[in-house]
């Protein structure tokens, strides 16, 4: 709309008090900071001169190069032309309507400008006008906008930071990453590359806005030929406004097959080592301005952070993994939630668990109930606030079975103090118990033949001189017949009984047993004879399985007879009250090719803690005869013959002996 185009109408005569007014608006016009213009009917009423100040201003919002001063005006008239088209179309509407219209705007420098501009229908000659206050709210539209972008700046990089610090996978992290550094930035391409080992190329490990299927196997030239590359023999950020004319470097393939444009490329560097690049890129012409360039800084050094983390734990990892195949104690790595992440071959040697059963489980599965909560409560608290916990445990294995180990478990820490891992080390000590048990049984044996050394030396001289003098008074004619009688029988016991003392106690010395081909079967039968009156006394019936053609084992037979009247005794003794004693015989291959004998007995049982001490000497859990040396005498020649004694009691099933003797040749 033109003024020159129609003609003026003949302003009507002012009153007094409208001349009054009008030097008022005037005033009012010269002393706000906007601009400020009043339209009526088509016509401009009044214009301060900060209006056409603000019309001055811009150029064309995306006029490129700079206008000249012609264009400039055109541009002033061009905004003019808008404004009072919007006022007219503002003037047909009732009065006090009001609004805000916001116009963005390049000033001569190419900067942007951002105007706002309010209308209000009020009152004129009793008609309708429009006045427009017109301000340049660039400073305040653009500080809300950095502090807008700031927040959304900071958002991302704690989203980041607490991805890192989580514990998730590297790769999730960097999708993550550059999903939000693409959304935040509001560009079309994100990237990662990582330079390959091998040479100057790199790999495009994570990005959007890519072809699908290049992530993760494209690998695009680096060096100093692409932006990337640049950045990083730079070691530091590139801008680049326009790629079609940039001159620093031969513009990325990888780029320009996807219309990339403008962008920023970041080195992602932790100290002075660059661990990749990140870049970020748009299909047009676009500033970017410093804060969205340290933005893509803060990430792309944020994601390196993660990768040297990373990079250090897969070498802790792989130093861990050779120390366990090698070492002979067990040794186990977890998470900080305790979740299994190594299992050496000694722990399955150990547990009878294999590692691809428990990785990504916890040592839950070694518990065997021995141990209170609060001994697992120390463990915890003593690891998490950095120090070992060293104590003995009774773990379990996979088939039930218990052992006991010597656990040492210590936290891994990262230089700073950071506590990643926990290591845990498993020393078995059921070989050294065993060793001990054995060295505690050869001591009480030891005792034992000291002892029995002892009642010989005692015994036996007297015992020699009583029988020596009953032969002497049998021999006398003087004596009657019948006198004579009874001292040959006294020579005959005394004879006997020094016989059964150096049968029984010498079983206690280290000497070689006289060993002849012998059909245990056969001994069997000879020792239930004699046996016969006591299991008929104490209604026990006997059971037999024997397996047919049993070969002969080479043994004592004397001292086998003992080991079988030894453990036979004791099951008539547990049956005081009758009972079943079922006697089984069968081949058995452990070591070598052997029998096993099995006496199995329906007494009353043996209680488990009795049954760790059935083997030592002058232990006899209440038996009311005996003193309890028979199962101590009964294990060393079952051991001596190169055998194994066993000797167990089931819940409610009495008690079970076996023993394994092997077969020569």
């Amino acid at each position: 709309m033109s003024p020159a185009r129609r003609p003026r109408p003949k302003p009507p005569l002012l009153t007094q008090s409208e001349v009054a007014a009008a030097e008022v608006l005037a005033w009012v016009g010269d002393c706000i900071d906007g601009g400020l213009c009043f339209v009526s009917q088509g016509i401009l009423i009044y214009e301060n001169a900060r209006f056409g100040e603000l019309l001055d201003a811009p150029t064309a919002g995306e006029a490129e190069p700079l206008p000249s001063a012609a264009e400039q005006a055109a541009v002033s008239q061009t905004l003019r032309a808008r404004l009072f088209a919007e006022a007219n179309a503002w003037s047909r509407e009732l009065l006090g309507a009001r609004s805000v219209k916001e116009y963005r705007l390049t000033d001569r420098q190419g900067r942007p400008l951002v105007y706002e501009c309010r209308f209000n229908v009020v009152p004129y000659h009793g008609g309708a006008g429009v006045l427009l206050v017109l301000q340049d709210v660039t400073e305040r539209t653009l500080l809300a906008h950095e502090a807008s972008q700031a927040a959304r700046f900071q958002s991302v990089l704690a989203r980041i930071g607490a991805l890192a610090v989580s514990g998730v996978a590297v790769q999730e992290i960097m999708n993550e990453a550059v999903r939000l550094t693409a959304e935040t930035l509001g560009v079309e391409l994100c990237k990662i590359l990582i330079p390959r080992e091998s040479d100057e190329h790199l790999y495009l490990v994570a990005g959007v806005g890519w072809r699908e299927g290049l992530i993760g196997s494209l690998t695009v030239e680096g060096g100093t030929h692409s932006q990337a590359g640049y950045a990083i023999r730079e070691r530091r950020p590139v801008v680049v406004r326009d790629l079609r004319h940039e001159t620093r470097f031969t513009p990325s393939r990888l780029l320009s097959e996807h219309g990339g444009i403008s962008g920023m490329s970041a080195p992602m560097m932790v100290q002075d080592r660059v661990y990749g690049v990140m870049g970020a890129h748009c299909k047009s012409v676009r500033e970017f301005s410093d804060k969205e360039l340290e933005f893509l800084c803060s990430v792309a050094n944020t994601v390196a952070t993660v990768l040297e983390r990373w990079r250090r734990e897969e070498t802790q990892l792989q130093l861990y993994h050779r120390l366990f195949e090698l070492v002979q104690d067990g040794i186990m790595l977890t998470d900080t939630e305790g979740r299994l992440l190594e299992w050496n071959p000694a722990m399955e040697r150990m547990t009878g668990w294999k590692r691809e059963e428990v990785i990504g489980r916890t040592p839950a599965v070694l518990k065997s109930g021995k141990h209170a909560p609060e001994f697992y409560e120390r463990l915890w608290q003593a690891i998490r606030s950095g120090h070992a916990f060293v104590d003995r445990f009774v773990n379990r294995r996979k088939d039930g079975s218990e052992f006991l180990v010597w656990e040492s478990v210590s936290p891994v820490k990262d230089p700073d103090g950071a506590i990643r891992y926990y290591l845990a080390i498993l020393t078995d000590l059921s070989e050294r118990e065993r060793m001990l048990e054995a060295l505690r049984h050869t001591e009480q044996v030891k005792l034992v033949g000291q002892l029995a050394g002892g009642i010989l030396h005692e015994i036996r001289n007297p015992l020699i001189g009583l029988g020596s003098l009953a032969m002497h008074l049998a021999e006398q004619d003087t004596l009657p017949p019948a006198a004579r009688d009874r001292c040959r029988l006294i020579a005959r016991e005394a004879a006997r009984i020094d016989e059964l003392l150096e049968s029984h106690l010498g079983q206690l010395r280290p000497r070689p047993f006289d060993l002849r081909p012998c059909d245990l079967p056969a001994l069997l039968d000879d020792t239930l004879t004699l046996l016969r009156p006591n299991l008929i006394k104490h209604r026990i019936a006997v059971k037999k399985d024997l397996e047919a053609d049993l070969p002969p084992a080479e043994v004592s037979r004397a001292h086998i007879q003992q080991v079988y009247l030894n453990i036979a005794m004791n099951a008539i003794e547990a049956m005081p009250n009758g009972g079943d004693l079922t006697i089984a015989m069968k081949r058995d291959t452990r070591r070598t090719a052997g029998v096993l004998v099995t006496f199995a007995d329906t007494g009353k049982g043996i209680p488990p803690e009795d049954l760790k001490h059935i083997y030592e000497p002058f232990f006899t859990s209440g038996k009311a005869k005996g003193v309890g040396l028979g199962l101590t005498i009964t294990q060393d020649i079952v051991e001596r013959h190169g055998g194994q004694l066993a000797i167990s009691s089931p819940p409610g099933s009495g008690a079970v002996v076996e023993i394994w003797l092997p077969l020569k040749g």
